[in-house]
């Protein structure tokens, strides 16, 4: 009897090692921008079968430096800076083109303006004002407005239908010419699209959702969904 545990204990340690070593594994960067953490970590936390580790800025941008080890299979950005060494751009655009997943949140976009790499594996940018005053990007609290799926056959958005998210919206927002949509809005003041994709190149994929503001869309099913499924499609799972 005690053997039949035994060996049921060692297939149970074994089956626990197997699933966490399948488990998908994010690298949360965030820095540079205010969010309700709470809510925001119980979506993640929602989330099964994911395991996350926040690095915040100003640190996080060793991580392309190798200096938090390399057993991420992507990168969820949820900041929002300016500050980055050449040698921390050299090693972002050496692991992209090594291979890694990555997945733009919110207030990402407005990140890293004179960076033109990184606006190109984006899929955009906001523009401030600051980097260009005759045309630059714009905002609006407290909006309440559509998510319309336009590709329903993508891995990312199969299954999730139309929804409305209350957040923060971005205006003249440019976006890339060669990104595939996912998602648009019919918010006449609001950038569209509002969620893209793109293949960066066979081993590294990049997805942006605009909404994130919060609070009030982490709870959101849909949305969450959204998020649960561009990191599982960025990771390549």
């Amino acid at each position: 009897m005690n053997q039949i545990l035994i060996l049921l204990l060692i297939l149970l340690t074994s089956f626990q090692s197997i699933a966490q070593e399948d488990n998908l594994k994010v690298l949360l960067i965030t820095g540079g921008h205010d969010f309700d953490r709470e809510v925001f970590f119980e979506m993640l936390d929602s989330f099964q079968n994911i395991e996350f580790t926040e690095i915040l800025h100003p640190k996080a941008n060793d991580f392309w430096l190798g200096k938090y080890g390399d057993d991420f299979d992507l990168v969820l950005f949820y900041d929002m800076v300016q500050q980055i060494t050449e040698e921390q751009k050299k090693g972002f655009e050496e692991k992209v083109e090594s291979g890694i997943g990555l997945v733009f949140l919110h207030h990402s976009l407005p990140s890293y303006q004179d960076w033109e790499f990184y606006q190109q594996v984006l899929g955009g940018r906001y523009v401030e004002p600051s980097t260009d005053n005759s045309n630059p990007s714009g905002y609006q609290h407290d909006v309440r407005f559509n998510i319309q799926i336009t590709d329903s056959k993508h891995p990312i958005t199969s299954g999730i239908k139309d929804f409305k998210v209350f957040d923060e919206i971005y205006i003249n927002a440019p976006v890339n010419k060669n990104i595939h949509v996912l998602a648009k809005t019919d918010h006449p003041k609001s950038m569209n699209p509002v969620v893209w994709c793109q293949q960066i190149n066979p081993k590294s994929r990049s997805v942006y959702i605009q909404p994130g503001h919060g609070p009030e869309v982490f709870s959101d099913k849909s949305y969450r969904k959204l998020v649960i499924e561009s990191l599982i499609w960025a990771g390549f799972r």
